[in-house]
């Protein structure tokens, strides 16, 4: 019997829709012919009968089937591709969503808002500003140059630039992630510009806070500016992303890691032309922590305008006044004069007005109150005075009698400013008695001096000839100089003389000091001999709830001298305010004790510095002040009235007014 599986779909019937039913046979008819011919077959086995027809229809029924090798084929084919889309599907299942995800999803990076400033009353110092870019992905960059020049052309239209311009720009950081082709754009230019950008692949506007700085004069050298990170500052900081801001001088560098905060992100669904769709998620940048500076935003103010108007009205050229807390080494006031306004450094600022920052003869952009290195003149003697007490090669008690008015060496004299006679030490420091000076450090009469060797490590520990570490960077202030015959060996290849030594013992000669190390040092004479590390911030604020942190002052030396001795020293400086060179303070409902300077600059003596340094309360220090006017006179003329005004104002009284020196003899 034949096995129904003879009856095949192929088989002209009800399986062909086409056929007409009128030709259709009776199913049962092709049944029938099937079973003779599978009769004949028997027949042809058992007797050798049958016809050809039979046998090949036979073979086409029994034989194995034609296609077997193929469908051996498929059923590995379709194994390895079942293989194939488990591995896909379920064991790297989450991986290659995640790569999916990001074929349609694209995270860009939002800078995080910069840390504020404040000064010592909460005043803010500096804001943020909503400020716009235009930036560039270069993975965008069409690929053939056709493409490429058609970009550049409707980009560089967009902006109002010049193709060559644009295509500089982009070509020049093709190798970086992003590329910023014009910032510091105002909320109005941001809004003309924000659909036509969106027509170009690749291009987007950002929004960024940009730096505004107050109306403090002197901001500049004390808090400093920012800039576009470069390629150097990313090998650097590689934390940082291609479109952040750096701090580049001041506070705004020095605490840089502080003020930066941590970036955020924005995820956005994006079509085929890499257009934004719509918004997916985002993480929200974390600010930086703001400072709170020990600066006094209106101390500062009188210090700028005192100082400038001391510096106009008696023809100088440039000057520095230094305000510092004498309990803790904070600075109250900071002035370097000429002056310049850190808001040039903003992107939205012209090139140009930068530039003529930058190539001013008088050179704005120096702080000299910390990187300028000056003849201390007289101003040096309080601390020679401190030595020789306390190396015991005079007490308090010693008296010279100077009424030579000079000291003669070999062929060299060795002059006074005017004939003093019989002084002891407190009286030598009121009347600023060169010869006197000249004995403590070379000797003279019946005091042996100091030598240049005592003097220079005495000068030293009230922090001469270092920097002093003040937190504005390792690199912006200078040394100063405190000479020696090794020195002098081997910069001048000259042999040293007494001579060097008693110009040294005066504050000429070789010997340099910087107005921020002569304050520092007059606060550790008004303390007792604490000499503080001088610092700019005071605290950093938390972000997020955290309570922030208290910066603890820094001692550089504890006892610089013993106390004893320093109480010699100060009587001495009280006394300069008393009957001394600095008689118009003496006038002060505030007892202040100070020492004057006037350090010569050229062999003539034409042109002198003018100095100044003092400390207020007398009897309870707060307050130790520094002030220099370059080429400005004498001290006592010059630099003194700057220095009331900032006591005056420091203890909100009546500012007396700056007026031009009268002709006088420099001490």
């Amino acid at each position: 019997m034949v096995k129904r599986s003879l009856v095949r779909p192929s088989d002209r019937g009800i399986f062909d829709p086409f056929l007409p039913i009128t030709s259709l046979k009776r199913i049962e008819n092709e049944f029938q012919a099937d079973y003779e011919l599978a009769d004949q077959k028997n027949d042809y086995r058992n007797t050798g009968t049958g016809t050809v027809d039979s046998l090949s229809y036979e073979e086409r029924i029994e034989s194995p089937p034609a296609f077997l090798g193929f469908r051996l084929v498929s059923v590995v084919i379709a194994l390895i591709l079942g293989w194939r889309l488990v591995g896909l599907q379920i064991t790297k299942g989450a991986e290659n969503f995640s790569r999916a995800e990001g074929n349609r999803l694209e995270t860009q990076p939002t800078l995080a808002p910069r840390g504020l400033l404040y000064d010592r009353k909460g005043v803010p110092l500096v804001q943020n500003r909503p400020s716009f870019s235009v930036v560039f992905r270069p993975a965008e960059y069409p690929r053939t140059e056709a493409d490429r020049a058609t970009f550049i052309n409707r980009l560089a239209t967009v902006l109002d630039r010049s193709s060559d311009e644009v295509r500089q720009r982009i070509e020049s950081s093709l190798r970086r992630d992003q590329v910023t082709l014009e910032e510091g754009i105002d909320r109005n230019r941001a809004l003309s510009l924000e659909l036509r950008l969106t027509e170009l692949t690749g291009v987007t506007l950002e929004k960024a806070p940009s730096r505004y700085y107050g109306d403090v004069p002197g901001l500049g050298h004390l808090v400093g500016y920012i800039s576009k990170v470069t390629a150097e500052d990313l090998k650097k900081r590689p934390d940082l992303l291609p479109t952040a801001f750096l701090g580049k001088s001041g506070v705004e560098a020095s605490y840089d890691e502080y003020l930066q905060g941590i970036a955020g992100a924005e995820t956005l669904e994006i079509d085929a032309l890499g257009r934004a769709i719509r918004p997916i998620g985002s993480k929200p940048p974390t600010a930086g922590k703001s400072l709170v500076l020990g600066l006094d935003s209106d101390l500062q103010r009188v210090t700028a305008q005192a100082l400038g108007e001391a510096i106009q009205k008696n023809n100088a050229t440039s000057g520095a006044a230094v305000v510092l807390d004498v309990r803790t080494g904070d600075v109250l006031s900071m002035v370097s004069f000429p002056m310049f306004d850190n808001n040039l450094f903003s992107p939205a600022v012209s090139s140009s007005d930068r530039q003529r920052i930058l190539t001013d003869p008088g050179a704005p952009l120096i702080n000299r109150a910390i990187a300028g290195q000056y003849p201390s003149g007289s101003t040096i003697k309080p601390f020679v005075a401190a030595a020789a007490l306390a190396e015991k090669t005079i007490s308090d008690s010693t008296v010279l009698d100077t009424s030579e008015g000079k000291i003669v060496v070999g062929q060299t004299t060795f002059s006074d400013w005017k004939t003093h006679g019989r002084t002891a030490v407190r009286q030598a420091i009121a009347e600023s008695n060169n010869i006197f000076f000249f004995a403590l450090g070379g000797g003279y009469k019946q005091i042996p001096g100091l030598g240049i060797d005592r003097l220079k490590s005495y000068l030293e520990r009230f922090g001469f000839g270092s920097a002093t570490g003040i937190d504005l960077g390792s690199g912006s202030e200078t040394k100063g100089l405190v000479p020696n015959p090794d020195w002098k060996k081997r910069i001048k290849k000259e042999s040293w003389f007494l001579g060097d030594t008693y110009n040294t013992s005066i504050g000429q000669g070789n010997l340099l000091v910087t107005p921020l190390q002569l304050t520092r040092a007059t606060a550790a004479i008004a303390n007792g001999g604490t000499l503080y590390r001088p610092r700019v911030v005071k605290t950093i604020l938390g972000t997020g709830g955290d309570a922030g942190q208290d910066l603890v002052p820094v001692i550089d030396r504890s006892s610089v001298v013993d106390g004893s001795v320093l109480t010699v020293v100060r009587e001495g400086m009280r006394q300069t305010v008393v009957s001394g060179s600095a008689r118009p303070f003496n006038v002060l409902p505030v007892e202040v004790a100070a020492k004057t300077g006037t350090a010569q600059t050229s062999k003539s003596k034409d042109k002198t510095h003018s100095w100044f340094t003092a400390f207020a309360p007398y009897a309870v220090p707060e307050i130790a002040i520094s002030v220099i006017v370059e080429g400005g006179g004498e001290g006592s003329a010059v630099a003194a009235p700057v220095a009331r005004n900032i006591i005056e104002r420091y203890f909100n009284l009546p500012l007396t007014p700056i007026v031009p020196a009268p002709p006088s003899t420099p001490e």
